[in-house]
């Protein structure tokens, strides 16, 4: 089995059709074509005489569109001369939505405002990417702005200080994040001398010598055209995408491509070891053997490798580690292989500190045994499974296919590598498991990295010494049908067939709506052990299935409802729609089973303490009254997990959850309808009938009896800020739809924006700032929540107050209003576009008594709003709050 780049790309050669596009002279506003292929799926690439390259690929199953472009040659490892300063970092927050010499900052925003476009940027160790998201109608606008931004950013200096600011702020920030932590040391230890050592952000003392003139040289010098690749995919008309794409480059030429040359990392003689230590109360472990880049043939033979020995709970590790020895609290493998440089092979866990070492232990046995033990074929087939059903998975929204398609053809310079990459890990053997386990699982080139709970370093350094479902298709999909069985039970059911894909799903009311302060946690509880074992099927059957046709199939509690989830490929779904059932209806609470997972939870509720944001939503909840189920965190408190048994949560959960006028029952995909509801009758059809069923009253109040304001201090070098008001529940239909504006108004929604966003982001006062409506079909509360230092606390929440007192004064201009509406709507119309997500959104109206209709009137009710009605939201219900901070120092004075 030898797999190179030339290899793929001859294998490529045989999927496309490439012929030479030249255009008449007259055509001269366009930049010429001066190749072209075409791919299966309606995938077009061309490149233009001047080196862009465009990926266009048409997908009519939802009017919604993506557009996006990758620039190489940047990222953290090909920073050059300025290695360390996390330039190309800074200079994608200077260019991602700043000025251009075409439009000014406000400008480009109120633009992508009016149409409810989502946008960002990201950068990575070796590509920045730029992308808006939205409806297909507005493509060409947001080709044109990312074109203008690709080509022509202005560098207002007031722009550069602030985002210089914004980024030394996440820089700092995200010296509280322990998996953005054990990444930098992982990466820093790994590598001595390769440029992948080096923090995608930089290091801070470097960022701060940075000149607005340096990051100009560094966007004209890689920002040019054979470094960018620009992707479209939607519900879009390629040719014409081709044709405005290369006129608005026809005036920019090629460059002189600056291609730095990276140095490699030579081969680890000896093992390394790295510990820091952090708040909180868990161990984070990390191991990782030096292994490949991308274009070694051992790269699919370890990324197998990483499925057989922790993907899914039926496979090795999570099985004896978490299940079986409850050694930690969960663990993962995977195969880092970038293309620049040789990658790694990682085991990571998190374990209680006393049990972190023998934890570790536990880990190397199971990669060290590979060199003897062969893998089984049942294993070795369940993980080419799940690598073929994760493709598929992931082509499921416009998103993901676009994402797919560049980091395809930057890799390997072709989009279809994924479909060549399923193919030859269908070639592994055992004997190849076996090989690549004794090639690099060497001792002697073991790499370990710890993050400590701050009060067990000491010790330890002692003893370490020594070791998205697819969109609907037109034409082809079908209305949602609604039926109701004999005993009471509702279905749902939606033929899909854009994809041989098939979800489905069973929900219930519960959550925090059954539990109290004595029982909080328990829907959480329940939910995961419903597939833990049935009558008739252990835990061990249940996730060996799954995993073995590489399926999803989790159970989860929301605030309000209990649910259950699966997505399958369509071939396996009669089967796996039996295994959801039985695990909803015979679930048996195992003994030994619940004490694992009873751990984990345990564990989890500690852990919050190491999250600055799981910190303060949990201040907020113990803030607020009792009389409203927010008052309940979901996960539950230690004290009142401890008390919970296998027999309190099957009384629970048998008293509570198989009324079947009470369930809702949804089956959306590559199903016949008739198929789908036979199934259904055959799985939930039986249950019988509750003589005491009755709706349930969702009357709870969210009134606050004053102002309740509450302050934490903790040991985190960062402060977080949430201030709350009441508002209205899903029921109070109006008053809901003029609240969100309100919401978007003020603090955006789908991605940052609006006035906070605006005021504290733009004055570099914030790493972040957003709102959120937390409620439901009961009333709960809209949540404005900042992260800043500790020493800008006290001045963000004054902030805060000031903008929820300009709402209450009415001083909301047409034009906000108006572009906060229209990105309302845009935000909901590209939401719930696949299979799952409409599921979702369907049962759960159904559920609450909106019906499964109630989203085809969400857009009218927001086009219905006035701006009067927004102005009386802020009247009406912003009057008595919830303050909650947290910070590593004492409040010092009281805000308002």
């Amino acid at each position: 089995m030898r797999t190179n780049h030339v290899l793929l790309l001859a294998l490529v050669g045989l999927a496309c059709i490439n012929f030479m596009n030249s255009i008449s002279a007259e055509e001269s506003t366009f930049s010429r074509i001066v190749s072209r292929q075409a791919y299966p799926g309606e995938i077009t690439i061309v490149t233009l005489e001047n080196g862009l390259t465009i990926i266009v690929q048409e997908d009519h199953s939802a009017p919604v569109a993506t557009v996006r472009c990758a620039v190489k040659n940047t990222g953290s490892v090909n920073e050059g001369k300025y290695l360390g300063a996390g330039i190309s970092h800074v200079l994608e927050h200077v260019v991602a939505g700043g000025s251009t010499t075409k439009r000014s900052e406000a400008e480009i925003r109120r633009l992508v405002d009016t149409f409810g476009g989502m946008t960002n940027a990201y950068t990575s160790l070796d590509v920045t990417s730029y992308y808006i998201d939205c409806p297909a109608r507005n493509a060409q606008t947001c080709i044109e702005l990312i074109a203008d931004s690709m080509q022509r950013a202005a560098f207002v200096p007031a722009e550069f200080d602030r985002e210089l600011e914004v980024v030394q702020r996440e820089l700092a920030d995200g010296q509280e994040n322990r998996r953005r932590v054990l990444w930098k040391l992982a990466q820093e230890t790994i590598y001595q001398e390769s440029p992948a050592r080096i923090p995608i952000i930089g290091y801070l003392d470097v960022l701060r010598q940075m000149t607005r003139e340096q990051i100009i040289d560094f966007y004209r010098t890689r920002y040019v055209p054979e470094n960018q690749v620009f992707v479209v995919v939607g519900d879009v008309d390629t040719e014409a995408v081709l044709d405005q794409v290369s006129q608005l480059w026809s005036g920019t030429p090629r460059g002189f491509v600056d291609v730095p040359t990276l140095t490699p990392e030579p081969m680890q003689l000896v093992p390394r070891q790295a510990v820091v230590e952090m708040d909180g109360a868990t161990t984070d472990v990390l191991a990782a053997f030096p292994t490949v880049s991308l274009y070694h043939e051992d790269l699919y033979a370890l990324d197998l490798l990483a499925y057989i020995l922790a993907s899914g709970e039926s496979s090795r590790m999570p099985r004896d580690m978490v299940l079986e020895r409850g050694l930690v609290y969960g663990v993962d493998a995977s195969s880092y292989t970038p293309t620049f440089e040789r990658g790694y092979f990682a085991v990571r866990l998190v374990a209680e500190p006393q049990q972190a070492d023998g934890a570790l232990e536990v880990a190397l046995e199971h990669l060290y045994r590979l060199k003897t033990e062969p893998v089984t074929q049942v294993e070795l087939a369940k993980a080419k499974k799940q690598k073929a059903s994760e493709l598929v998975f992931m082509r499921q929204t416009v998103q993901d296919r676009a994402e797919g398609l560049a980091s395809s053809f930057l890799a390997t310079g072709t989009p279809l590598f994924d479909e060549l990459y399923v193919e030859q890990l269908q070639k592994v053997s055992a004997e190849d498991i076996q090989r690549v386990a004794n090639k690099y699982f060497v001792p002697e080139r073991l790499n370990i990295v710890k993050i400590l709970p701050k009060s067990a370093q000491d010790d330890a350094l002692a003893e370490d010494t020594q070791a998205k479902e697819e969109a609907q298709e037109n034409n082809s999909t079908d209305e949602v049908q609604f039926h109701r069985l004999d005993n009471g039970v509702r279905v749902l059911v939606r033929r899909i067939p854009h994809l041989p894909l098939v979800s489905a799903g069973v929900c219930a009311i519960g959550g925090n709506l059954l539990d109290d302060e004595k029982t909080a946690g328990r829907g959480n509880f329940v939910a995961t052990m419903l597939d833990q074992g049935t009558k008739t099927r252990t835990e061990a059957e249940i996730s060996e299935y799954f995993d073995s046709i590489g399926g999803q199939m989790g159970f989860s509690s929301g605030r309000n409802s209990l649910s259950g989830n699966m997505l399958v490929l369509k071939e396996d779904f009669e089967k796996s729609f039996e295994i959801l059932a039985d695990c909803w209806k015979n679930p048996t609470f195992p003994e030994k089973e619940f004490d694992v997972k009873k751990k984990q939870i345990v564990g989890a509720i500690q852990r919050r303490a190491i999250s600055p944001q799981a910190e303060l939503i949990e201040l907020f909840a113990d803030t607020l009254p009792p009389t409203t189920p927010y008052h309940l965190v979901s996960g539950g408190k230690l004290e009142t997990v401890s008390a919970m048994t296998p027999e309190s949560l099957r009384d629970f959960y048998f008293a509570n959850m198989l009324d079947p006028e009470g369930l809702v029952v949804a089956i959306y995909g590559d199903i016949e309808e008739s198929e789908a509801l036979a199934l259904a009758e055959r799985e939930f059809g039986s249950l019988p009938k509750n003589p005491a069923h009755k709706a349930f009253d969702f009357s709870f109040e969210n009134t606050l009896p004053g102002n309740l304001v509450r302050h934490k201090v903790t040991g985190k070098d960062t402060a977080m800020v949430l201030l709350a008001y009441p508002a209205p529940s899903m029921f109070d239909r109006k008053d809901r739809a003029a609240f969100r504006v309100l919401n978007a108004v003020m603090a955006g929604c789908g991605f940052p924006g609006g006035w906070l966003h605006e005021e504290l982001r733009g004055e570099g006062l914030v790493y972040s700032v957003h709102g959120t409506t937390l409620s439901g079909p009961v009333p709960g509360y809209i949540l404005f929540i900042a992260q800043t230092s500790p020493s800008s606390m006290d001045d963000v929440t004054q902030r805060l107050f000031n903008n929820v007192q300009k709402a209450i004064d009415g001083k909301i201009t047409p034009e906000e209003f108006e572009v906060a509406k229209q990105k309302l709507i845009a935000l909901y119309s590209m939401s719930s576009t696949t299979a799952g997500e409409q599921l979702t959104e369907h049962s759960l109206d159904e559920l609450y008594g909106l019906g499964y209709r109630n989203h085809e009137s969400t857009i009218a009710e927001y086009e219905a709003v006035t701006l009067d009605e927004v102005k009386q939201m802020a009247k009406k219900y912003f009057k008595n709050y919830v303050l909650t901070t947290t910070s590593n120092r004492e409040k010092e004075t009281e805000t308002k």
